[in-house]
């Protein structure tokens, strides 16, 4: 019984502390059509699934409707054309809210490619992007 108790408090436990995450991403692909609208310093935010049906495929919004509570979370793409190497990466500020930095650090590579990374963030946290 106790086993029992223990078992189903650090699940609970476990899902409460993933719902506080003020970032988490999201393995879904947008649109290619994406490409022209997103810049990897200016992302789109997306407040609805009604926004996000404009970008992403039925698949994908499968995933969105589970994976996205849009009461309380946004969407944001990142979308740019760049070296194969081009990473972008995130760091939280300790803070509360949370501050997010997004910078991208550019591939050494001349292969152009594109590139797409999807977020989802509590809206009460703010984010910023910078350059590498």
């Amino acid at each position: 019984m106790t086993f029992w108790m223990t078992g189903i408090a650090a699940i609970v436990l476990t899902s409460m502390a993933a719902a506080a995450e003020p970032i988490t991403p999201l393995a879904v692909s947008p649109e290619r059509a994406i490409f022209k609208k997103a810049v990897w310093n200016q992302p789109l935010v997306l407040k609805s699934a009604d926004e996000a049906a404009a970008h992403f495929g039925k698949a994908a919004m499968d995933t969105i409707r589970k994976e996205v509570d849009f009461k309380s979370q946004v969407l944001l793409v990142f979308a740019w054309q760049g070296s194969g190497q081009d990473k972008l990466d995130y760091a939280i500020a300790e803070s509360f809210p949370e501050m997010i930095r997004f910078s991208i650090t550019r591939g050494l590579t001349r292969d152009l490619r594109q590139h797409a990374k999807v977020f989802v963030l509590r809206s009460d946290v703010r984010w910023s992007t910078n350059d590498k």
